[in-house]
């Protein structure tokens, strides 16, 4: 062999040994723990057995079992993610699919796995384990803070990557990434090129901003993987994959949490003042009803007093972001006389003031009211559906997005209107009792997967 040739490769291998020892899959990664918090690892005994059809494992269901001890929890692999089980509404929707062999993984004292029989996993119960996803305000990955319950956290890689709630919105993880493509080596083949870099994880006390973990993985291969497949238990553990079979992963036991006032009461300024006199409205609207070609029926109905009522909402522009009320009034209603060129005719006066409130979502407790100038210039929300009182449904009232659940009330009564819904949430009113004993209920429901995340009971006066 001539030297020239021995010299290539010994070149030839120096740089593939070079290669290995700077480029790791996210198997081989190793975090760099800056925070206090405790992590340990988890590998399940076994790869994931999948269906026949195949697939990767794109989400894990988790179900305790109803003898299981506190820390104990059943795993399954989902090839095919859940689809908002739309099955449970839907028998013509495909079932969820699961991958043949299930875990029962115990966090006591440290993470370990075993494989959970078929009985142990049909014993057990869903649990609520999806993280809900957050945006961050910006053009593109490369740009832009997020802006979460008037707080503002920038990432600390080059790139987002997923941003997530807790189930319960007590936590807020954010995952980002740095790093480049690398060429396919010349020497050893390989068409394709191959993201390098690093990969960062960051949680934070949703409510209090405060940052309980950081962690990152230096020059490792594929660094977008990590955020693939997390898994939130009960506000207690988070765990993200260190490979691309999602059987590795990295454990975080969260602190303590400390749970928050939910709901709120908020009290807002009185539209009386000292005096007794009504406090100058944002708005005012007259409305005159001719009475001459109206039948008994129609006046009687065009002419009821309208409930004071919460006729809109909306969002300040600027940040921290304020929530602004508009609260409808009827402040008169009677019988008038309204002089025409013929003379005058009967007419019905009533007279609706519009009172404009803001609050301030750091603390609802603070309020005020806001001007006109500042209801027109704020934001409306989303659009809100209701039912209303000609609409009261029969046991269950539906959701109004996919898979359409069905959902059923805690009182006897329903309210009016029987629900609002919004985006993900739907909230259902009813009420029972009599005299000094009736209460109103207000349960909230995630509408794809049917999990009730609050139940408020409140007197009813």
């Amino acid at each position: 062999m001539s030297k020239a040739l021995s010299a290539i490769l010994v070149l030839a291998f120096l740089i593939a040994s070079l290669s290995c020892q700077s480029v790791f899959h996210a198997s081989d990664a190793r975090g760099v723990l800056t925070s206090s918090t405790p992590v340990t690892a988890l590998k399940l005994p076994q790869s994931w057995s999948e269906p026949a059809e195949g697939g990767f494992i794109q989400g894990i269901e988790v179900r305790r079992g109803p003898n299981s001890p506190d820390d104990e929890f059943f795993f399954a692999g989902l090839p095919y993610y859940d689809n908002n089980y739309a099955h449970e509404v839907d028998p013509k929707m495909p079932p969820v699919q699961y991958a043949r062999n299930k875990f029962v993984v115990n966090f006591s004292p440290s993470p370990q796995a075993r494989v959970a029989t078929s009985d142990e996993w049909e014993s057990g119960s869903r649990i609520v384990t999806r993280p809900r996803p957050v945006y961050p305000k910006g053009q593109d990955n490369s740009s832009g803070e997020l802006e979460y319950r008037q707080r503002r956290y920038s990432k600390v890689g080059k790139y987002w990557g997923s941003c997530m709630l807790s189930p319960t919105g007590k936590w807020l993880a954010m995952f980002s990434y740095s790093g480049e493509m690398r060429s396919p080596d010349l020497l050893f083949g390989g068409n394709q090129e191959t993201l390098v870099g690093d990969a960062f994880w960051q949680i934070h006390d949703a409510i209090t901003g405060q940052r309980v973990f950081e962690w990152r993985a230096m020059n490792v291969k594929n660094p977008t993987t990590f955020d693939n497949t997390v898994v939130w238990l009960e506000d207690r553990y988070i765990l993200f994959q260190e490979d691309d079979e999602a059987r590795s992963f990295t454990v975080v036991t969260l602190p303590p949490v400390t749970p928050e006032e939910n709901p709120v009461t908020i009290q807002l300024p009185s539209r009386m003042d000292a005096a007794g006199q009504r406090v100058t409205p944002g708005e005012s609207d007259e409305v005159w009803i001719p009475l001459g070609p109206l039948t008994k029926e129609q006046a009687e109905k065009l002419t009821a007093r309208s409930d004071t009522e919460i006729k809109e909402v909306r969002l300040t522009r600027d940040f921290p972001q304020k929530l602004l009320l508009a609260i409808n009034e009827e402040v008169e209603n009677r019988r008038a006389e309204r002089g025409e060129k013929d003379g005058s005719r009967d007419y019905h006066f009533r007279r609706i003031n519009s009172y404009y409130y803001a609050l301030a979502l750091d603390d609802p407790t603070r309020t005020r009211f806001a001007s006109k100038d500042e209801w027109d210039r704020a934001q409306s929300v989303t659009t809100r559906h209701s039912d209303g009182p000609s609409e009261a449904p029969r046991g269950k009232v539906a959701g109004t997005v996919p898979p359409y659940r069905q959902f059923a009330k805690s009182g006897t009564s329903w309210g009016s209107p029987p629900r609002l819904s919004a985006g993900e949430w739907i909230a259902v009113f009813s009420y029972d009792g009599a005299g000094q004993d009736r209460k109103m209920f207000v349960d909230v429901f995630d509408q794809r997967l049917g999990d009730k995340f609050l139940s408020t009971e409140l007197p009813l006066t």
